[in-house]
């Protein structure tokens, strides 16, 4: 019936409903009638007298007990198919179809494409809000052309230590970033096909469902060589204050579907974890969609539904895969566990309510899934793409002080001769890990590596590519310049051993790889014998490095992240200055690692997660790092002026206003990220709301605004607010939010250096 017309499918709709309250009461084991039953419909945070709740409940009342299972569990185990659930024919219910997408769209047919763009760690760096909704909306597109309908993304777990595997995939060590970047990206995905959107230019309305997101993974996902075993001990203050707000601020932007995670969360798994899925995200957060397992994470059959799981997957039968150490739980399990009396049906309706109101909601039961891949990879996606890297690399030194008269980039290509392009992946593919990430472009010639893209902005006879500068260092000297790429081998989920990065396997080390460090030295060296010699190292990386060792050697430094499919013409855009970068950075950059909190991916049992890391702690313990969290050089100068609060003192109820001018002082086009922190100094939190004794951060990023496109000369006044009930604390002897009266330190700048010259600070009051 979902390929139907839309006419008769209503009509057929209303055939079924009649169907279903005359004919098949003996089919449901919940009773029948088409009335909507309110008290279930509560459980769901749903409401009786919308016309989609009334429909999803009509088909859930016709259903059996196995066809309400079925919509919960996956299918058989299929090596070959690991993301489609089972229709019912028989009252025509598509299953769901999910697909992952951190990057883009991981079609895993590798016959047919997709968009490939920078990864979240690059795209958070960009700091451009309306920029991440149209990616959103690019890959809700190409999943449709794929006829999917769950986009398992984004994610949206904290980088708690740079050296995590996964960090590429995510939008940075801070919350409000997280939260802001992960929600335009829901709200792109879950855009309404049907209905005209003004913002965007390349907007066509089409007659055709809505894509789900998939918010991943709930909570406390952040280490990868344990994330089976490991148990996330976390405080109340940590759990509510650092590792819950980002999903409290997707699930707010009504995101469809969350995943839950491999680890345990102060002792239990997170698939069946009430405190998080049922206690805080269903019933405190009113979250309406449903909740899926990550796939083949432990579950339990009893446990799993109590908690407020409503879907396993990818499978509920068959072989396991023995690296996941565990076993299904829904499907046949599950059923056996209803009748047997173990699991209240009660709560298996629940979960198909909730999963049914998004197939109705989002149109899957009006419209059939169309296979049209050869419509993927648009020049209005890859636009994007390049636009993404544009603005998410981060130009992090640019000659020996920050004086523009200092600037070694951009390089004039009418007087460059020759640009030696060096490193392993110089000229190789490498956009990210090759996990559930792993989105593929097929075709190569749509991908530039850093070489290609180079060679591509100037004459490609001036730019050559060597692996190591060792053995070819006669012609590296008949170069202007020498670009050193630096770049972690991809891991798989394989685990195949020569894997540096990526899905189940984090980082080693802050540091570089050794066959980097040597071409950066080995580069850095021949500046003896040519001092006019240029170095400039592009580091391609989904967390912070430790750069202390050589950055003084170099000229210039670009980090690059994994720049999707466009990353070489963006770099080369950049290294030319047909780009301004306006990046900055998403994680803070220390000096050594030992300025971070110790990362332990490697105990199976317990780890205790702190309450700070990444700026939060190098601020509280007074070290300053090489680059700071929200840092990004350009190749003009910016100065702020006039900061104006409009109300110095607000309730707790009301928001603060404050406007700030932004002058272009330098010679080009340029954009700013204007970043508004609040401080804590006056705190008098008490010992008994805070029993660890963490206090309060120095400071904290509250909202940012990018300002794009400023001219020379021209002045931008830049409008930001902060709601005062966005200052709360976690009051862990009481479990509610406080909003302390006093006074508040304000800090709008560049970064989170409060000490940049261009930091204008103020203080308001909440009373």
């Amino acid at each position: 019936m979902y390929g139907c017309d839309k006419v008769t499918r209503y009509f057929m709709g209303l055939v079924l409903a009649v169907c279903a309250g005359v004919f098949l009461l003996g089919c449901s084991s919940s009773g029948g009638g088409n009335e909507c039953d309110e008290t279930l419909a509560s459980k769901a945070n749903l409401s009786c007298g919308d016309a989609d709740v009334e429909k999803a409940m009509r088909l859930l009342k016709s259903m059996s007990l196995s066809e309400k299972i079925q919509q919960m569990s996956g299918p058989v185990y299929n090596a070959s198919n690991m993301f489609d659930q089972e229709d019912n024919d028989r009252l025509d219910i598509p299953g769901n179809k999910y697909m992952d997408g951190p990057r883009g769209v991981r079609w895993y047919n590798t016959d047919y494409g997709t968009t490939v763009f920078p990864v979240a760690a690059a795209r958070a760096s960009a700091w451009d809000r309306e920029l991440e909704r149209r990616i959103g909306k690019a890959c809700a597109k190409e999943m449709r052309y794929l006829g999917r309908h769950v986009l398992l993304a984004p994610t949206v777990n904290q980088v708690m230590h740079p050296r995590w595997g996964r960090a590429q995939e995510t939008y940075g060590e801070d919350s409000f970033l997280l939260g802001e970047m992960g929600a335009s990206f829901i709200k792109g995905v879950q855009y309404d096909p049907t209905a005209a959107d003004p913002d965007d230019p390349d907007h066509v309305i089409e007659d055709t469902y809505r894509v789900q997101a998939c918010a991943k993974h709930l909570a406390a996902n952040n280490i990868e060589d344990t994330r089976i075993y490991v148990n996330a001990v976390l405080d109340k203050r940590t759990l509510r204050e650092v590792y819950l707000p980002h999903f409290q601020k997707v699930a707010d932007s009504d995101v469809a579907v969350f995943m839950g995670a491999y680890n345990r969360i102060n002792g239990n798994y997170s698939c069946y974890s009430t405190d998080i899925i049922r206690n805080i995200l269903k019933e405190e957060w009113g979250f309406k969609g449903y909740v899926v397992s990550d796939w083949f994470a432990k579950g339990s059959s009893v446990n799993s539904p109590a908690a407020g799981l409503d879907v396993e997957m990818p499978f509920s039968s068959g072989t396991f895969p023995s690296q996941f150490d565990s076993a299904y739980f829904y499907g046949t399990n599950l059923a056996s566990a209803v009748e047997s009396g173990l699991v209240d049906e009660e709560l298996v309706d629940e979960a198909v309510l909730r999963i049914l109101h998004r197939k109705v909601s989002y149109g899957m039961l009006n419209y059939s899934a169309a296979w049209t891949p050869y419509l993927t990879q648009s020049d209005t996606a890859q636009a994007l793409s390049l636009k993404a890297a544009e603005e998410g690399m981060v130009l992090l030194k640019n000659g020996a002080t920050r004086s523009l008269a200092d600037d070694v980039l951009p390089l004039d290509k009418a007087s460059v001769t020759k640009i030696a392009v060096v490193g392993m992946f110089a000229n190789m593919e490498n956009m990210g890990d090759k996990g559930s990430s792993d989105a593929k472009a097929r075709d190569s010639s749509l991908v530039f590596t850093p070489y290609e893209g180079i060679a591509s902005v100037f004459s490609s006879s001036a730019v050559a590519t060597y692996q190591n500068v060792a053995g070819n260092e006669t012609d590296i000297l008949t170069a202007d310049c020498v670009v050193v790429v630096c770049a972690y081998f991809y891991a798989d989920l394989n685990r195949s051993p020569s894997g540096e990065e990526g899905e189940w396997k984090d980082r080693e080390s802050m540091a570089l790889e050794s066959r980097d460090l040597t071409n950066i030295a080995n580069a850095v060296a021949l500046k003896s014998g040519k001092p006019s010699l240029k170095i400039i190292v592009v580091v391609k990386s989904g967390g912070a490095v430790i750069v202390n060792d050589w950055i003084g050697g170099v000229d210039a430094l670009i980090m690059s992240w994994y720049g999707g499919m466009r990353e070489g013409i963006a770099l080369g855009e950049i290294l030319a200055g047909d780009v301004n970068p306006s990046g900055k950075l998403c994680q803070s950059f220390p000096v050594n690692e030992a300025d971070l909190p110790a990362f332990n991916n490697s105990s199976a049992g317990d780890v205790t997660y702190n309450y700070y890391h990444g700026y939060r702690w190098l601020d509280k313990q007074g070290i300053t790092p090489m680059y700071y969290f929200g840092y990004g050089q350009s190749y003009t100068t910016f100065s702020y002026s006039n900061l104006s609060i409009s109300d110095a003192t607000i309730g707790e109820d009301d928001a603060l206003t404050v406007t700030v001018d932004v002058t272009n002082i330098g010679p080009v086009t340029g954009s700013e990220v204007v970043q508004l922190y609040v401080g804590f100094d006056n705190t008098s939190i008490s010992a008994s709301a805070d029993p660890q004794g963490w206090g309060r951060p120095v400071k904290e990023l509250k909202t940012f605004a990018r300002a794009a496109d400023i001219a020379p000369a021209e002045t931008r006044t830049v409008t930001l607010a902060v709601k005062a009930r966005d200052l709360a604390y976690w009051n862990a002897g009481t479990d509610t939010w406080v909003v302390e009266k006093m006074p508040y330190q304000l800090y709008v700048g560049p970064s989170a250096d409060s000490a940049d010259t261009n930091m204008k600070t103020g203080m308001f009051t909440v009373e």
